[in-house]
């Protein structure tokens, strides 16, 4: 994942064993929530940076599910999220300004049964309680502009605690398959789709703790790792505008062009970027300069991750990276099974077992056949097995926690299907990772195709990459410093798409 100087990724998270006092219940995840509303008409508005953020994504999110108009944010690199579809689809008002609050509310009161006051410390039990109450989220500063508008107050929640909610009746109304953690400075940012959802929204301030300690990998795995022992899995989606909008367009299945077949012989090679399971990038700077957007994508094979969440709730950006594929380009299903998790914590394996078989559905409609997976220490456990079970499954593709590339490309075979772990990392400001020194140690591999240490999955760390200087620094283009990696290699090295890839290690050395 992301190094960056906070501790926790704020997520979308589904949890297998929610109840309405603890985490207790087993249950299953059986597919990602969905909007029961497609949009026909966009309002355009800016996303606000003061409270009205939490009205307006909580209207957005009551909105997905009734109406065939909603309004749509437009944020940072979010704007042009929609590029299959209409243009006509998206509305400003008459002169052309975007819709503000005010408009908002006299165009979308009636579909309203009224307002929910709180204050910042209540804002989110305000959000969790919006749906069953079909009422929208209000600070005191922006009551009047509501009141205006016809609605009346249902609750007021101002002095509640996230305790009181849990034990209040309207807590056994919220779903159970899925819930939010998102800070209220972060609106209105994901929150829309935990309103259409109608899950449980909360906020742990603790988990930032060490936030300025430099302590981020120690917070990042608190996090997965408290997640994946309650058999759950992380969708990082904390910057990610108009979900509930989004997931409101028909699920689709996608097809991956053929990939060119590279010569027989020689070592083989496939690189792969990371953090392909991110959602807000997916809906975003994913198609950049540096990453899908590059001028270098399509000269050489390359694989990219999808989440297993593209096809429901970003089925329109999904549409436009597999329409821009060229035969070069491929899709593996990332990160770790419906979202970022690790597998060998899991400790229900009938859980499992049922994510694995959504799991496949997802990989199908994707047309993934090969899994990323990130773990700790789990290369030889048996959740690995139990996702390479299904059919639809070729290989995995295995990076350890920490440093990607831990296990220096050891493979295991269950029943004949492939796990790779990463052999190098292209990872700046780490020892032997610059895209020379990887280059000159793939060039220094044995060639027979019999011999797994013939064979390099290389994994490239997104976040790195050339400046305009040509140096490898955080930040930095990533395409370039792959193109510069793929520039150093020698003859007798065989780049390949992760399906070939898989195929040949089975082939050669299962």
């Amino acid at each position: 994942m992301k190094i960056l100087k906070r501790v926790v990724v704020y997520v979308l998270t589904f949890l297998l064993s929610l109840s309405s006092a603890s985490f207790a219940d087993r249950q299953t995840v059986t597919d990602f929530p969905k909007a029961a509303v497609e949009a026909k008409t966009l309002l355009l508005t800016n996303a606000p940076s003061d409270g009205s953020a939490l009205t307006l994504a909580s209207m957005q999110g009551l909105l997905a599910n009734v109406s065939e108009k909603n309004l749509l944010f437009r944020a940072e690199k979010y704007r042009e999220w929609l590029p299959n579809t209409d243009a006509e689809l998206i509305e400003t008002q008459p002169d052309g300004s975007p819709w503000d609050l005010a408009a908002l509310l006299s165009e979308f009161a009636p579909f309203f049964d009224g307002y929910i006051l709180c204050d910042d410390d209540s804002a989110l039990i305000a959000l969790s309680l919006a749906n069953p109450k079909n009422s929208i989220a209000v600070l005191p500063e922006f009551e009047k502009a509501v009141q205006d508008a016809g609605l009346r107050m249902t609750a007021d929640v101002r002095g509640w605690s996230d305790l009181q909610l849990r034990r209040s009746p309207e807590f056994g109304l919220l779903r159970r398959d899925v819930a939010f953690e998102q800070p209220l400075s972060r609106a209105p940012r994901m929150l829309d789709y935990a309103v259409m959802s109608g899950a449980y929204v909360w906020y742990d301030a603790a988990a930032t703790r060490a936030e300025h300690t430099n302590a981020y990998d120690l917070g990042e795995y608190k996090t997965v790792s408290s997640v994946s022992s309650l058999n759950a899995c992380l969708i990082p989606a904390d910057l990610a505008c108009n979900i509930s909008v989004l997931s409101g367009f028909p699920s689709k299945s996608f097809r991956q062009k053929t990939a060119v077949s590279a010569p027989d012989g020689g070592r083989t090679v496939c690189l792969m970027m990371s953090d392909g399971d991110n959602v807000q990038w997916f809906l975003g700077s994913y198609e950049g300069a540096a990453y899908y957007g590059s001028p270098v994508r399509g000269q050489f094979p390359f694989a990219w991750g999808v989440p297993a969440s593209a096809a429901d709730l970003a089925a329109p950006l999904a549409e436009r990276y597999y329409g821009k594929m060229t035969q070069n380009d491929a899709f593996v299903l990332s990160l770790s099974g419906l979202g970022y998790t690790l597998p060998s914590k899991w400790t229900n394996r009938k859980a499992l077992r049922d994510m694995a078989d959504t799991l496949a559905q997802k990989m199908e409609m994707l047309d993934t056949h090969d899994l990323l997976v990130l773990d700790d220490g789990g290369f030889r456990s048996r959740a690995l097995d139990t996702l390479l079970t299904q059919t639809q499954a070729n290989g995995i593709f295995y990076m350890d926690y920490g440093n990607y590339a831990g296990l220096k490309g050891k493979m295991r075979f269950v029943d004949g299907k492939p796990i790779v772990s990463a052999k190098y990392r292209l990872w700046n400001n780490r020892p032997n990772c610059s895209p020379e020194e990887i280059a000159a140690a793939v060039n220094a591999l044995p060639t027979d195709p019999k011999n797994p240490d013939s064979y390099a999955f290389i994994i490239v760390h997104a976040w790195s990459g050339l400046n305009e200087k040509g140096e490898f620094i955080e930040g930095g283009n990533t395409m370039k410093a792959v193109e510069k990696l793929v520039s150093g290699l020698d003859a007798d090295t065989r780049l390949v798409s992760p399906s070939q890839f898989m195929e040949r290690i089975a082939a050669n050395c299962g």
